[in-house]
């Protein structure tokens, strides 16, 4: 839909392969409770990196969070403005706001939760007109707002992936881990 033959961008398309045929707001909505049983089960091993410069399941979800906080404001400015850009952000370097020394892993997922509980209860108001709208992502071309939740629900999908493997790395790495 977004590059100029009317084709998926490689990256849309990779995430709309992720999801396949799930609902994404049963995702979106499902998501967090998966992350309240990784923390719980993993304690701190949500911190721990399998290797220098890997993320951790902590680093994992504090770009979620940036995720659900830069995606919320592409939302609503496709709703007040005609095919706004929509920014790009470094993920990177957004996250790290978030992973202060001594942030805890439920400070977190307290942000997490909240801010998707606001993403699902924004959706649910929208009607198909409002799902429509369109911003212009830089790389990808124009994005109606349905195509990127139902995107981000496949992010969703990959990352909570990412750090249940991150987790049960570390947990076999045992004692000497990298910290």
């Amino acid at each position: 839909m977004t590059l100029p033959d009317g084709s998926l961008h490689p990256t849309e398309k990779a995430l709309l392969d992720e999801l396949g045929d799930l609902d994404p707001v049963e995702i979106y909505a499902d998501n967090a409770d998966h992350w309240v049983t990784l923390i719980d089960q993993a304690g701190q091993l949500v911190c721990v990196q399998t290797a220098s410069g890997e993320w951790s399941a902590l680093d994992i979800l504090a770009h979620l969070v940036v995720v659900e906080i830069t995606n919320g404001l592409c939302y609503r400015a496709m709703l007040v403005q005609e095919s706004p850009d929509l920014p790009d952000f470094d993920a990177g370097a957004w996250a790290s706001v978030l992973r202060t020394p001594g942030i805890q892993a439920l400070a977190l997922l307290r942000m997490f939760r909240a801010l998707r509980a606001d993403t699902l209860v924004f959706w649910g108001s929208l009607d198909a007109a409002a799902r429509a709208r369109v911003g212009i992502h830089s790389e990808c071309g124009p994005e109606s707002i349905e195509l990127r939740f139902r995107m981000l629900a496949g992010h969703d999908i990959q990352h909570l992936a990412q750090a249940r493997r991150t987790v049960a790395l570390v947990r076999a790495m045992g004692p000497g881990r990298n910290t």
